[in-house]
């Protein structure tokens, strides 16, 4: 049985949930405007927890910044 990580709370409140969008303000431009991206995947990589979005951006967080991640499993 394998799991996957469905939803990742920051210690900042912030929660990125796999196949939503992501906050507002997660990806902006030089301008300050906001470019709406969705949750593909949120994975362990080790030491840190990545965030893939779409639109080809990714994001890291290191363990300290974690406050709560929610396991789903696969049969």
């Amino acid at each position: 049985m394998s799991s996957q990580i469905t939803e990742l709370l920051l210690t900042d409140g912030t929660t990125y949930r796999r196949g939503e969008h992501a906050p507002h303000r997660t990806i902006q431009t030089a301008r300050q405007a906001d470019i709406p991206v969705i949750v593909r995947s949120i994975e362990d990589i080790g030491s840190r927890i990545e965030v893939q979005l779409s639109k080809g951006y990714s994001l890291q967080f290191p363990a300290a910044r974690i406050a709560r991640l929610v396991l789903s499993t696969g049969a």
